[in-house]
């Protein structure tokens, strides 16, 4: 057994970095960039409006107030996505939208808050003046957004090592970027083995099981960016599981649940230490204590000779889950080109009571809420409504040491579960 630290190091070492590839921005979202992007021009390519108001001449406004408002003549509109033709001169002013270029002549755009256009109008003014009367002074470049403010020529919009979001995504477009190169998505084989397993739309008879284990792990791999590939159950025997395996080596990593404890039909850890090399085969933690990790030689791809990292969970639903999010988490991470893989911990104040007279940190399913800007765990979901009902009310995992005992009011560390932050507290009753 070795302890859940070096089972982390272990897994990583044993993990690669996938290659690149080149696809559509809008599709590239969640992934990490593999190249610095530029800017080939400035953003935006000329002055151009901030407010809705007019374009006039600063010096035309001198002295102007509430009380002595300045009188100018309209001579036009500039609309965005159009170039205005007409020109500002003394006394005279340009309706103009946000985003239009700022016509020839102006200096300054005055917004209509600041002038004698109606407040409550909705579109054009009805009223189509001729004339406007304008309540501020202003200096030149007031409302006025310069060419380039938004991005410089040459300028880096998205740099080597950056995951794309939103924010991204329209940085890129915003610089006529339709294609961007990054580091592609994990494609990752699951497979569920037991001869106890049926699936869930069928009769459940005494004996059987219904595989929920495949479905939960894929949507994991989903939401840590992967690509999941359900190849169904495998049954207790050699040629099941190693058909099973062999089929799952066309994807950059395995996922299997179950058969790897010390039973007679638990026969995943044997098959794959026959096919490939184990790396380690037990935790110091549990639940899920019983979880192998090793890899499986494939051609090379690219002058890489990385093998294909194979995770082994435990068939218990709460250890699956916590296997994946302790061992497979960050492996999964790394695959995508993320460099920060280590599982967000915060520090909280203990709710409520807990021993462990183990030999072997043990890993609780909590419920962590903040209150007034503190962190506070709930150790003890109620674990009388049964192991299912405590894992769907979690929304944090607890490592309590070994041969510990956890007071209420003491500080321990949390690791919350991105995917079911948002999980409501049920009323609980402590016994």
């Amino acid at each position: 057994m070795i302890s859940y630290e070096d089972a982390v190091k272990k897994v990583l070492e044993n993990t690669q970095v996938l290659n690149t590839e080149r696809k559509p921005v809008l599709e590239s979202a969640g992934q990490v960039s593999a190249e610095n992007v530029f800017s080939d021009f400035d953003l935006p390519q000329t002055d151009i409006s901030g407010p809705d108001g007019y374009a006039v001449k600063s010096s035309n406004l001198k002295g102007a107030s509430a009380d002595a408002p300045v009188a100018l003549r309209i001579v036009g509109t500039a609309r965005a996505g159009r170039v205005p033709t007409k020109v500002v001169k003394n006394g005279s002013a340009i309706r103009i939208m946000t985003g239009s270029v700022i016509p020839e002549g102006a200096d300054c755009v005055v917004r209509f808050e600041d002038t004698d256009e109606p407040g409550n109008k909705n579109g054009p003014n009805g009223n189509n003046p001729s004339m406007t009367k304008i309540y501020v002074e202003a200096v030149p470049g007031t409302g006025i957004r310069p060419s380039g403010s938004n991005v410089k020529k040459g300028t880096m919009i998205l740099s080597k090592g950056m995951l794309t979001g939103p924010a991204q995504i329209s940085a890129l477009l915003s610089i006529g970027k339709t294609r961007v190169t990054v580091i592609r998505r994990p494609v990752v084989t699951v497979i569920a083995t037991g001869d106890e397993l049926i699936s869930p739309d069928k009769q459940l008879s005494p004996g059987k099981t219904y595989n929920c284990n495949a479905a939960a792990i894929a949507s994991l791999v989903t939401h840590y960016g992967g690509i999941p590939r359900i190849l169904g159950v495998a049954r207790d025997n050699e040629a099941s599981i190693l058909d099973k395996i062999q089929k799952g080596m066309a994807s950059d990593a395995i996922i299997t649940s179950g058969g790897v404890s010390q039973g007679d039909y638990d026969l995943v850890r044997f098959i794959l230490g026959k096919v490939g090399a184990i790396v380690f085969s037990r935790i110091k933690m549990g639940p899920g204590a019983a979880v192998v990790f090793g890899s499986i030689k494939r051609p090379p791809v690219r002058g890489k000779n990385a093998g294909i990292p194979v995770f082994a969970l435990a068939g218990p639903p709460a250890g699956c889950l916590i296997n994946f999010e302790t061992l497979v988490r960050p492996a999964l991470l790394k695959m995508r080109g993320l460099t920060q893989v280590d599982h967000p911990a915060v520090e909280a104040t203990a709710a409520d009571t807990a021993a462990n007279n183990g030999g072997i940190p043990f890993v609780k399913w909590t419920y962590l809420e903040e209150i007034d800007g503190k962190y506070r765990v709930v150790i003890n979901v109620p674990e009388n409504t049964g192991g299912l009902a405590s894992i769907t009310s979690a929304n944090s995992l607890t490592i309590i040491p070994e041969q510990s005992l956890v007071s209420a009011g003491d500080t321990i560390r949390v690791l919350p579960l991105d995917w079911c932050r948002y999980q409501s507290r049920i009323d609980w009753t402590f016994i």
